[in-house]
């Protein structure tokens, strides 16, 4: 990978500037085209090449399959995953004021698009002649399909203002709420009725479209929906064209985006040192686990060897005996002395404290005081 694509704000930077737009999708698929993605492993094997298990706490003595942990599909490439991209790279650049998302026209480019456009026609044309024929106003002329799909993609530079009025209300955003608001009514109201209707109704409907285009417009249906898909492609391509010319950083712009590289470079330090430390927390505990269970063992062959063995088990049960009784005089409130003197702790006396517990509250053998 040559020096200028080992960053990832570097490959943002150069293929939003050969494009005027770009989705997230678009973007990761363009970098990471060539290369072949690591396969994530179902289970984890272990040494002797059988599928690990572990137990589960909720169900007696069962157990599955040890799930992995999910890795990056591509842990070489700056990208690392489509996660990482979108809510590290992407939301870094556009809080930086480098790129912003923005809504986009572009063509109908496939049958399923285009058959959900005139659908979406004929629901809003239905909805208009029975709202006119309710009110007793004359029936409006059948919609027109829409040519274009509004996506959103990333765009170079900040976000524009948006324009006010002298109250200070946002006209843009009115306008897209105002848009979205009529968009869902009309297609829940017009949903609704397209089911309820029959099929003879919808052919019906589709004749006289199909009729009042051709008169209004001199061409059939098929043949105006492709002219004004290739009008609207070439549109958009001399716009693109236009918009391509017009890139161009000039000094401050650069600047900007040298510093997110750089701020990006410290992003990827303070990951590997931090991946560092982790690993080195990680060995000394295996290192301190390690310790302690030889210590352990030293301990209990000693204990064999001088015949200790009964004696340490009858004191962990007298311990686990005066912890019963302990949390039973808590719960109840009873006097409890008696209990106590039988199990040879005098007044005032402190209760003996089970040490295995103990070490098992510190955990990976890590004595918390």
């Amino acid at each position: 990978m040559s020096r200028q694509s080992s960053s990832a704000t570097r490959i943002v930077q150069s293929l939003l500037s050969k494009n005027p737009h770009l989705s997230s999708q678009q973007i990761y698929q363009n970098a990471t085209e060539h290369l072949r993605p690591v396969l994530q492993p179902a289970h984890v094997i272990d040494k002797e090449g059988r599928i690990r298990m572990k137990r589960v706490s909720n169900m007696r003595e069962g157990r599955r399959p040890w799930v992995p942990m999910p890795a990056a599909p591509y842990p070489q490439h700056p990208f690392k995953s489509m996660n990482f991209l979108k809510r590290t790279i992407l939301a870094s650049l556009e809080a930086q004021g480098l790129i912003h998302k923005a809504r986009v026209e572009r063509p109908i480019e496939t049958e399923e698009e285009r058959k959900e456009a005139i659908a979406t026609a004929m629901r809003l044309t239905r909805r208009d002649e029975r709202t006119a024929l309710r009110l007793k106003e004359p029936v409006p002329s059948p919609r027109i399909p829409k040519t274009t799909v509004t996506e959103y993609a990333w765009k170079m530079g900040s976000l524009p203002p948006r324009p006010e009025t002298s109250e200070g209300v946002d006209i843009e955003s009115a306008n897209e709420k105002g848009k979205q608001k009529e968009e869902e009514n009309d297609e829940g109201f017009g949903l609704e009725e397209y089911e309820k209707s029959d099929e003879e109704e919808a052919k019906e409907l589709a004749k006289r479209m199909q009729k009042a285009w051709e008169a209004n417009r001199g061409a059939s249906l098929d043949t105006l929906n492709q002219v004004s898909v290739d009008s609207s492609s070439n549109t958009i391509d001399t716009l693109q064209e236009k918009e391509e010319n017009l890139i161009e950083m000039d000094e401050e712009t650069k600047a900007r985006w040298d510093a997110a590289v750089k701020l990006e470079e410290k992003f990827q330090q303070s990951q590997i040192i931090e991946q560092q430390q982790i690993e080195q927390r990680q060995q000394a505990r295996r290192l301190a686990f390690k310790l302690e269970r030889e210590q352990k063992k030293k301990e209990r062959k000693e204990d064999e060897l001088y015949g200790r063995i009964d004696s340490i088990k009858a004191e962990k049960k007298r311990i686990e005996a005066l912890e019963a009784i302990e949390n039973y005089a808590k719960q109840t409130g009873e006097d409890v002395s008696a209990w106590y003197e039988e199990l040879g702790v005098k007044e005032g006396e402190e209760l003996p404290i089970n040490e295995d517990k103990k070490r098992k509250k510190g955990g990976f053998g890590l004595k918390r005081e």
